[in-house]
């Protein structure tokens, strides 16, 4: 999933493309085509259903080397005509590939709800960015025009929520619980096309590190202001979150304090452990909002010690990562964790090394040192036991929320990989 010798991380697959599609299948109630030979869906339909396997919403046009010369526009009119015939009612969005944009398709006819060129060879982040752009038309059309600040709700746009990663669907039910219960409602961009008319009555827009371009053109026409958000793990986390927010919303405090008690009854679970926690060596790899949350959480609710973070993917530096050492190539990240760290040495002190007895040919894993590593499924590759966190999280399947009151779920997690140094 990465190319040797890049600085940052990108698919194998066009990354526009694929940045685009993972936003696009986010829509319960859309159909994506894929216009492009069949090798373009390939590639983004199978990280979607190895993702969620009860997924399968995405077509491909399946243009032949003939397309090249006459054109690919017939396959998609037949594909298009195809999904409104089996699926009343879908709206479809078309995500059109290297090859129509070089041979120059003209999709300014086609009957589709959303079309959206991502023939570029652009990283993933920008296909992303460029998707939620493309729904300002949308939003545009399905509203009653500008209105004034009076006739807002008490409503918040959650913007570029990434659905495709392990837990994320339970840890969006969470946020939405909790700004619910403080009487909060909220419009989540992309996941049902109908409510983008909704998008225009905010009193504010979070941005979760994609979708900053929307947000600044809802900004500049309607006036909302937007907050660029990092993945607010543990429990003062959603308290930094839901403060920033109230600075925008009427916030029931009664209700807020109510389930942020709720969550501390949770997290009494842990406290005679915390001494496990106190300078544990942790290691993060993911994208940028997602790799600032977890640092913080980590390093002022825990006490680890974040030594290195690994960003993969971002869209802009709009994150606070203070407490870890940051890197942007996957061999220097490596390097750093081939260090052997003061907990290691204090371990082998203590005879409870992790590569004690333990054969040559059991590789780079037992070399590493004691360590707990956050990561996608590349990380794997350096130690099983990573705890997959951030896209690709496909070799993971876990139900639970690690967010708001999923916070007790996140310390097991740790806990269960730093007490077995001790076993």
């Amino acid at each position: 999933m990465s190319n040797e010798g890049s600085n940052a991380w990108v698919s194998a697959f066009p990354a526009c493309l694929f940045g685009a599609y993972r936003m696009a299948v986010a829509f319960k109630d859309c159909v994506t085509v894929i216009h492009g030979p069949v090798g373009c869906h390939f590639g983004p339909n199978f990280i979607e259903i190895a993702s969620n396997n009860t997924l399968f919403n995405a077509y491909s046009s399946a243009i032949r080397d003939r397309s090249v010369i006459y054109g690919g526009i017939q396959n998609l009119k037949r594909t298009i005509n195809t999904i409104r015939k089996y699926y009343k009612g879908k709206k479809v969005i078309v995500l059109s590939a290297h090859v129509p944009s070089v041979i120059g398709d003209d999709l300014s006819e086609i009957d589709a709800d959303i079309c959206i060129d991502c023939g570029s060879f652009e990283p993933m982040w920008y296909g992303m960015e460029k998707f939620l752009e493309g729904l300002w038309e949308l939003i545009e059309k399905k509203g009653e025009g500008k209105r004034e600040q009076a006739e807002r709700k008490n409503l918040v746009n959650l913007i570029g929520f990434q659905r495709d990663v392990v837990c994320a669907e339970e840890d969006l039910a969470e946020l939405k619980y909790i700004l619910r219960a403080c009487g909060i409602d909220v419009n989540v961009i992309p996941e049902e096309m109908r409510r983008l008319g909704e998008a225009k009555n905010a009193n504010l827009n979070v941005v979760f590190g994609y979708g900053v371009r929307l947000a600044e053109r809802m900004r500049h026409e309607y006036g909302i202001p937007y907050i660029v958000a990092e993945y607010p793990y543990g429990y003062e986390g959603i308290r930094r979150f839901v403060a920033k927010i109230g600075e925008y919303c009427e916030i029931s405090e009664r209700a807020l304090e109510k389930v942020f008690n709720e969550i501390m009854q949770k997290l009494r679970y842990y406290r005679n452990y915390l001494h496990l926690f106190y300078e544990l060596p942790v290691f993060i790899a993911g994208d940028l909002p997602r790799v600032s949350g977890m640092s913080k959480f980590l390093t002022d609710e825990l006490g680890v010690d974040v030594e290195c973070s690994y960003i993969k993917c971002k869209s802009i530096a709009n994150y606070d990562v203070e407490s870890a050492e940051l890197v942007y190539d996957k061999d220097a990240f490596a390097q750093k964790l081939s260090f052997e760290t003061e907990f290691e040495s204090s371990a082998k002190t203590m005879e409870i090394s992790r590569g004690e007895d333990k054969p040559e040919s059991a590789g780079l894993e037992c070399e590493r040192g004691c360590f707990v590593l956050f990561g996608t499924d590349e990380e794997r590759k350096i130690l099983r036991d990573t705890i997959v966190f951030a896209f690709p999280s496909f070799t993971r399947f876990s139900f639970v929320p690690y967010l708001g009151r999923g916070v007790l779920n996140l310390i097991a997690d740790i806990y269960e990989r730093a007490v077995k140094w001790l076993y």
